[in-house]
């Protein structure tokens, strides 16, 4: 029988054709897979549709069969997995997150789960997941599983698995992508020289222990006198992520001077939960922090659009290129193929004992046909807590405000948040961000 694999946002420009990349460059996949891609958009369905099917028809001995549709239940019925990334509303409303966030003084810098336009970006994503898994339940095969690269990522993750029962798996390539970035300060070729640990929620993770051949990575980088750099704003590390663009270093290093421990990822992700780094204009000038998502996201959406496109047009395709996110690694050791190991956000059994047990945690997995089986991790140190616990509590907040439409549970959610930092305004925002977004809602939800 076909193994299939249902895509919804099969037409995304940022990440369908790397999705599908990790799975013709597997040998375990073949034609007896199907990748089902959906999209709302019949012209980027389209676009990824022909851009996918270039590289497969290219690989007749690898290819699986790839399919199209714009009807969501053809995508789904039967499916074993769904993979999901999409950008709910476009984007026009991951702009207007922000548009609402800096009309009442407020900042964020990317915006994905904290702060207004995280607290926008969860109550618009929530109820359109928890819609998609109702659907899996009905549609796809039994014991379908979501694997999902959309943020935010964990509350993503988690609704759908504390609302409908529907087990879920998170990507994130920021962890093993911004050590990378970090290996040659401390004398590493490779991630083979590497061993390394870390625990936490997405975006706001740390790794509590990283070896070079058994010695302390960080303690070389803090010998190295990269903390002081940093402080004098002498650090100039940086790291060009295909989707989320420039990634520095600077604040990430201080951040780990005034914990104790290294923040897992770079400084325009970790930035956002301390209102000391972004939290008002000086703040920002202090640390450098000048990148502005409003004019990044629209410039990286048409990069990424004509990366496809152009190709397509001009016929001079680009070779392969295999994405860092692995489903397809994932897919395979739940089929009894290889067993995997890597990062992964899933649900909490344990792993991190400092986090309420069920909610979405950011740690190594072992995959095999047996299921997934998170490994425990190191205890984070408290200062570290104090950042986690109460990022990975206030997202549920979110997320059950969402789940409700309640303006009250919102209101409170925010006035929570470290970024908001203002009693008066809080109830307005609120309210605008419900408002805002009620024309994404699945039907009948309020």
């Amino acid at each position: 029988m076909k193994l299939k694999i249902a895509m919804i946002g099969g037409g995304s420009y940022s990440w369908a054709y790397g999705l599908y990349s990790t799975f013709l460059d597997n040998d375990f996949f073949d034609r007896e897979t199907e990748l089902c891609l959906y999209d709302i958009n019949p012209t980027a369905l389209d676009d990824v549709y022909n851009f996918i099917t270039y590289y497969n028809d290219r690989n007749p001995e690898k290819a699986i069969t790839v399919t199209k549709t714009l009807n969501e239940d053809e995508c789904l019925e039967g499916a074993k997995y769904v993979v999901i990334a999409i950008s709910h509303g476009g984007l026009a409303a991951e702009l207007e997150d922000h548009y609402i966030a800096r009309r009442h003084g407020f900042y964020n810098v990317k915006g994905s789960e904290s702060g207004i336009a995280g607290a926008s970006r969860t109550v618009r994503h929530v109820p359109e997941f928890v819609r998609i898994a109702r659907k899996m339940k009905k549609l796809c095969a039994p014991g379908v599983r979501m694997i999902n690269v959309t943020n935010p990522l964990t509350s993503l993750c988690r609704c759908v698995q504390k609302y409908e029962d529907v087990e879920a798996v998170g990507f994130c390539h920021g962890i093993r992508n911004h050590l990378e970035i970090l290996l040659p300060y401390f004398g590493a070729k490779g991630f083979d020289d590497v061993s390394f640990s870390v625990s936490g929620v997405d975006h706001c993770s740390f790794l509590t222990d990283v070896k070079l051949h058994g010695e302390d990575a960080l303690k070389i980088m803090r010998d190295k006198g990269m903390i002081e750099a940093a402080w004098a704003g002498k650090s100039n590390i940086t790291y060009d992520d295909p989707f989320a663009g420039r990634e520095n270093q600077r604040i990430r290093f201080i951040v780990w001077d005034m914990l104790g421990c290294m923040p897992g990822l770079s400084d325009e992700h970790c930035a956002e939960f301390y209102y000391q780094t972004t939290g008002t204009q000086a703040n920002r000038d202090l640390f450098g922090m000048h990148y502005d998502r409003i004019e990044d996201r629209q410039n990286s959406v048409t990069r990424l659009r004509e990366q496809i496109t152009e190709p397509l047009r001009t016929g001079n395709m680009p070779a392969l290129r295999i994405s860092d996110e692995k489903p397809d690694r994932v897919i395979e050791a739940l089929e009894g193929g290889r067993p995997f190991y890597d990062v992964m956000n899933y649900r909490n059994l344990g792993q991190v004992r400092e986090v309420p047990l069920d909610h979405v945690v950011e740690t190594f997995v072992n995959v095999d046909a047996t299921g997934l089986h998170p490994a425990i991790a190191n205890p984070l140190p408290k200062a570290a807590q104090n950042i986690v616990i109460p990022t990975a509590l206030r997202e549920e907040m979110f997320m059950e405000a969402a789940m409700d439409w309640d303006v009250a549970k919102l209101t409170a959610a925010l006035a929570v948040d470290p970024l908001v930092q203002d009693f008066t305004r809080i109830r307005d925002v609120a309210k605008e961000i419900l408002d805002y977004n009620a024309q994404f809602l699945p039907e009948g939800w309020i």
